[in-house]
């Protein structure tokens, strides 16, 4: 997703997963069991990398978007545990972070398939590599592309959800439609957000964004060919191993020792 797409989905992005936090535990258990320092690729709002952060983590949140930064640090003003976290605004593809390495990195709820080039996949790979320390382990969570769950909503217009915005007591009604390309293994989305404010106007907001999706074996064979060992293949964050019914596409993949 581009900066002006976030840009857009910025005000709403904290409403989106107002009741999301099923991948939390499971990154803290990995974070306790690694160690830091920690890098999330895609920090968006501070949604995992802040609760990293209070319960004692060193933790560095690179994003491409001011916007979700700028809710990140909003966020961060005045908590006794600010100084743990450094917020870098930045393309993960390329990004240079100085010598500085991590012992736990990891992208969650999709976010490295907004890269949409097998390409450009790879180089984020190859990049989040040289940034590990050796022995490192990197964490990809992404969502199971399941064939009939992608064919029943292309071309959909569904209701995605709805609430009430606490910043302006708008009713906000989500909608979405998906568009899969399989030959490029593409997730064309739009998410429509209709506002009906209390003075009785209303405002409609349209996010376009692209996901590549992966198969698993195209996943395992990337990691290896980005200097990576995978360690395991899981299919939720229970740590069920994965099939092809799984929701998830959770990877774990370590960086050889010396």
């Amino acid at each position: 997703m581009t900066a002006s797409s976030l840009a857009r989905i910025a005000r709403f992005y904290d409403d989106d997963y107002r009741d999301y936090d099923r991948d939390i535990p499971f990154i803290a258990a990995l974070a306790r069991q690694e160690g830091g320092p920690i890098l999330e690729l895609g920090s968006g709002s501070g949604r995992v990398l802040l609760p990293l952060a209070q319960q004692g983590h060193q933790v560095t949140g690179l994003d491409v978007s001011p916007d979700l930064m700028a809710l990140a640090r909003q966020k961060l003003a005045g908590r006794p545990w600010r100084e743990r976290v450094t917020l870098i605004e930045d393309d993960f593809r390329t990004a240079d972070l100085k010598g500085r390495t991590f012992r736990f990195a990891f992208s969650t709820s999709n976010t490295f398939m907004h890269v949409t080039d097998p390409g450009e996949q790879l180089q984020t790979l190859q990049n989040v590599h040289r940034h590990l320390a050796a022995g490192g382990l990197l964490m990809l969570d992404f969502f199971n592309p399941d064939v009939a769950r992608l064919t029943e909503m292309n071309g959909v217009q569904e209701l995605a959800d709805r609430w009430t915005s606490a910043s302006t007591s708008a009713d906000v009604i989500k909608w979405s439609v998906r568009t899969v390309d399989w030959a490029a293994q593409t997730l064309e989305t739009l998410f429509i957000y209709e506002e009906f404010l209390p003075d009785g106007t209303s405002r409609r907001t349209l996010c376009p964004f692209i996901l590549r999706f992966l198969w698993p074996n195209e996943a395992e064979l990337m990691l290896r060919a980005a200097g990576f060992t995978v360690e395991a293949i899981l299919g939720d964050f229970d740590g069920d191993p994965y099939h092809s019914g799984s929701e998830r596409l959770i990877l774990l993949a370590r960086k050889d020792e010396a």
